[in-house]
């Protein structure tokens, strides 16, 4: 992520645009150590430890991971810090995640804290529900401060996303590094900050520990889907389940909402192994798209696009080297032609075009011949219109064909470019710049989108468009040149059956006929709309089975998913409410904002009924059962977490179910509750 006429892994500087020589390659890092640039060799600093006091944390700000705020004067005395300035819509940010990982892994035991400070580029990123979501979805473990107003940044000097700032366990500012930065440079810098502190007695005795949390799960069965598609041909519907790392496949549902599962592709674990379905692996999947019978994926976090032969389920990778690659012409044949951060893919015939989101380009393959090369985009992050790779693009992450044009989402400029698959022209229709975004409709001239990650064809002369940040969905008239509000509220939220449909930062979308399929990311479900009558249902997927948490956690949640039994009179067939009354442990509190989800199985595990609500931080849960419960026995499973440090600190999932036991009455409310005697001694 950078400004405009930024190197692709430089980072994006905030508020500022200017070119850059030109060179296309990969830099290993911009090194902005301060005074102490040239201090920094291969045989470690020779001079640290002497760098400007690093200013506090101010004490009111949101903290994640961490059951209390962490402060310099306390918690981080004699520890070497290693800060993260990030924002998490920001491609480069992202990139960084699995350095950082591999660094925590190599220095634990050691006096070392990395602390992500999250500056918002986005409004929408600003608000502390949202990070902690992006927390949970990239499975980051180490504590994150969220910076209201940048007033960290600012206190730092720093300018662009990401730049990663070492302090000494004497508090010193010791060096900053800006842009994707080698593993190699941190680790060498932080080995020599920790051989300078134990010299001069800084160091404390013990490392600061931060106990992992289990990650949040749902009564769907997913996990943060960023892709749908639905393909009428073979009546069925693909999900990227993202962080769960695998494809599902399933029927088109039926007028109830309920699809059956049909294939699951990936083991769940995180990684690149080609074969059968069941064995294969997958990194976060994104974008999908259908040629012929190969169901082609965008491998985001592999660098990989995959091909799942749905004849006899077997998966192949057919484009990238599995590495993090900076080559802006490309020209290879599969899997000697390296790829960055492929985000969504269209296909006609035999060509397959991919959103480069971690080139700023899109690609176009030969699904013959195997080729890929640059179509459009320069490799340098903006706006600019042009020819093929004249043009300069913004994260590209989403692609929608509809007739002979190619429509990219583009987040970072909160933009909708066309590019004219005859001669390459690439025109941006809504969009006016990196910093400019809002929530505004109107003319394609004023009108304003924010981050906006989807597109999709609707009807005759419209588009579809995922309007992440703005929790909404929009529509593109191409015939009057006119924006407007299709579905949400511009607020996140889950809505409520029966009426306005709401979203938390929908990722993707598709459209069969008048029904559209969107990929709610952060509710974790994918919803079915009437285009027509704008009747919506959550998706229910028969035969999917929820995840239940790891094992770092999985004591806590199976001491609180007690059972209880409840008998009940209801008018049979008829709508219904029920009311979970959940239970926390003492100290912990419910988060406001968060999804909270209920599955309703009866005979033989079948799926009668889910929905998700988002919490209002109460303890008694409502939801709505438009078809009421039939006569019989059923089980209610709600899934919700608890957070320390009152509404963020440290979470941890949890789960409470109930035995129901549904006999003829004229009752249309259903109340749940759990004895305290589940929760004795249980703490957070």
């Amino acid at each position: 992520m950078q400004s405009a006429g930024f190197n692709p892994a430089a980072p994006e500087t905030a508020g500022h645009s200017h070119r850059s020589n030109g060179v296309r390659r990969a830099p290993a890092a911009i090194l902005l150590f301060f005074a102490l640039l040239t201090a920094c060799s291969h045989r470690g600093w020779t001079a640290i430890g002497r760098g400007p006091k690093a200013p506090n944390f101010p004490g009111n700000f949101a903290w994640i991971n961490t059951p209390r705020p962490l402060s310099f004067k306390h918690q981080l005395k004699g520890q070497v810090v290693l800060l993260d300035f990030w924002t998490y819509g920001c491609i480069n940010c992202i990139h960084m995640f699995p350095v950082l990982d591999r660094l925590q892994k190599h220095f634990a035991g050691r006096p070392l804290v990395i602390i992500g400070v999250h500056s918002a580029k986005f409004a929408n990123e600003s608000l502390p529900r949202n990070v902690r979501a992006a927390v949970m979805r990239y499975k980051i473990d180490h504590p994150v401060v969220v910076d209201e107003d940048m007033q960290i940044w600012n206190a730092y000097g720093v300018n662009s996303w990401p730049t990663f700032v070492v302090v000494g366990a004497g508090r010193h500012i010791d060096g900053s590094v800006a842009g994707e930065v080698s593993y190699r440079t941190l680790k060498h810098a932080i080995s020599a900050q920790l051989k300078y502190d134990k010299a001069h007695h800084l160091l404390a005795a013990k490392p600061l520990v931060f106990p992992k949390r289990s990650r949040e799960y749902s009564a769907t069965g997913l996990a943060f889907p960023g892709k749908v598609l639905a393909v009428g041909s073979l009546k069925r519907l693909f999900i990227a389940d993202t962080d769960h790392n695998r494809i599902i496949e399933t029927t088109l549902p039926r007028h109830n909402g309920v699809a059956k599962l049909i294939a699951i592709f990936g083991n769940g674990k995180k990684g690149r192994i080609d074969g059968a379905a069941s064995k294969s692996e997958f990194n976060s999947p994104q974008g999908m798209a259908l040629l012929g019978h190969t169901l082609y994926v965008a491998d985001t976090n592999n660098h990989l696009i995959r091909a799942i032969n749905l004849q006899n389920g077997m998966v192949k990778t057919v484009l990238g080297t599995g590495s993090e690659v900076f080559d802006f012409s490309g020209g290879g044949t599969g899997v000697e032609q390296g790829i960055n951060s492929p985000w969504a893919l269209a296909g006609d015939g035999h060509t397959l075009y991919i959103a480069m989101a971690g080139e700023h380009q899109v690609w176009r393959m030969n699904t013959k011949t195997m080729v890929a090369s640059a179509f459009a985009g320069s490799g340098y992050e903006g706006l600019q219109n042009g020819v093929g790779t004249s043009s300069e693009m913004a994260q590209p992450s989403g692609l929608a064909l509809r007739g002979h044009y190619l429509y990219v989402a583009e987040p970072e400029a909160s933009a909708i470019a066309r590019i004219n698959l005859a001669n390459k022209s690439v025109r941006t229709i809504v969009g006016q710049g990196l910093f400019t975004f809002g929530d505004r409709d109107g003319s394609l001239g004023s009108a304003l989108l924010q981050h906006c990650l989807g597109v999709a064809a609707y009807g005759q002369h419209d588009l579809l468009v995922a309007d992440t940040y703005n929790d909404k969905l929009r529509l593109i008239n191409l015939r009057t040149h006119q924006v407007s509000t299709f579905a949400g509220t511009g607020r996140p939220g889950a809505g409520r059956t029966g009426g306005r449909v709401k979203f938390a930062e929908p990722g993707g979308l598709s459209v069969l006929g008048r029904t559209i399929f969107v990929a709610d990311t952060d509710n974790q479900r994918i919803v079915v709309i009437n285009g027509v009558t704008k009747q919506w249902h959550q998706l229910i997927i028969s035969g999917l089975q929820v995840k239940t948490p790891d094992a770092v956690a999985s004591h806590v949640a199976a001491r609180l998913n007690a059972t209880s039994a409840v008998a009940v009179g209801l008018m049979a067939g008829k709508p219904a409410n029920l009311t979970a009354h959940v239970m926390v442990p003492s100290g912990t509190h419910l988060t406001v904002g968060v999804p909270i989800s209920l599955r309703i199985t009866g005979k033989g595990g079948k799926v009668e009924y889910e929905s998700t609500v988002n919490s209002d931080g109460r303890p008694a849960v409502n939801f709505s059962l438009p078809t009421g419960l039939p006569v019989g026995n059923s089980t209610a499973e709600v899934y919700y977490d608890y957070c320390t440090n009152g509404s963020m600190g440290e979470c941890i999932p949890a789960s409470c179910a109930w035995k129901i036991v549904v006999r003829p009455g004229a009752q249309h409310h259903v109340i749940l509750k759990l004895s305290k005697a589940a929760f004795e001694g249980l703490t957070p």
